[in-house]
């Protein structure tokens, strides 16, 4: 019976007082260490985060930079056609033909034709027919109405010729615009209908504003973010034949070459800090390049 009473009281018996308080020391222990772990772990995600996002949108603010810089000046239009000598130029052709890049240290404007040339049927001095037919081998949706519109600008030329004109009607194939040019295509032996092209005029200014990337395209919608939380942006210029880099360039027709720095900030991390880097691209002029 003494044996049973003894085992008893053996197996009824718990955790001491000591033994409790070793555990709950040794509990707070793990669960700070993970606690510390998971903290961590949130600001190496956040501060990566941060850093993606900076780093996606330097890539995709110089991809479109970089694609309008070299394109600056360029058209499907022979290098040599220019308005006849009695015409006088326009804004809009001297800047296509003598400043197809302009600014200053903290913003640049660049000029130039759309990507897309169509070649025409017919031309007039106020109005070209598209060939429509030929522009839907390889682009069987387009139409003339989602090339052009009412208020566009729209670059005109053959081998010898060139103007910058406004479109003022769409009906059809045809494009009617303003004003008249003295180019009457269809009756010049030197370059007939099929050699005439005309594409959107393209004027894009990039400036910086409340800390974002902007740009103005010229056609009436003002203003477009690009990316956010920009804190810097400086642009210099390389003139044909130069070694340095020079915010204001004394020759603007010369420029074959940017640089524009970007500073971004990331979002702000769990633990206050942001992430700042700076980028830097250089982007040649391609019609430019001697």
């Amino acid at each position: 019976m003494s044996a049973f009473r003894v085992m008893s009281r053996r197996v009824q018996s718990g955790f001491g007082l000591v033994e409790m308080m070793v555990a709950l020391v040794l509990g707070l222990l793990v669960v700070g260490a993970a606690f510390a772990i998971f903290q961590s772990n949130q600001r190496t995600f956040s501060s990566n985060q941060g850093l993606n996002r900076i780093q996606e949108g330097a890539r995709a603010a110089f991809e479109m930079m970089g694609n309008d810089l070299r394109a600056a000046g360029g058209s499907a239009c022979s290098n040599v056609a220019r308005p006849d000598v009695e015409h006088s130029n326009n804004t809009r052709e001297t800047a296509f033909l003598s400043t197809p890049v302009s600014g200053s240290g903290s913003e640049f404007t660049v000029t130039s034709a759309d990507d897309d040339a169509y070649p025409v049927t017919t031309a007039t001095t106020n109005s070209v027919t598209i060939n429509v037919a030929k522009v839907q081998e390889d682009n069987p949706s387009f139409s003339v109405a989602d090339a052009f519109k009412a208020g566009d600008f729209m670059i005109i030329c053959n081998a010898s010729q060139l103007y910058v004109v406004g479109v003022q009607t769409v009906s059809g194939n045809v494009v009617s615009f303003s004003p008249a040019t003295p180019l009457v295509m269809t009756a010049d032996p030197m370059a007939p209908a099929p050699s005439v092209l005309v594409s959107r005029f393209r004027q894009h200014r990039w400036y910086l504003a409340s800390g974002s990337l902007m740009v103005d395209r010229n056609d009436g919608t003002g203003g477009q973010r690009v990316i956010d939380n920009v804190g810097a942006m400086s642009v210099t210029y390389l003139r044909d034949g130069a070694t340095s880099y020079v915010a204001s360039p004394s020759l603007w027709s010369d420029v074959t070459a940017a640089r524009v720095n970007l500073t971004l900030t990331g979002p702000t991390a769990v633990d206050g800090n942001t992430t700042t880097r700076n980028f830097s691209s250089v982007v040649n002029l391609r019609s430019r390049v001697q």
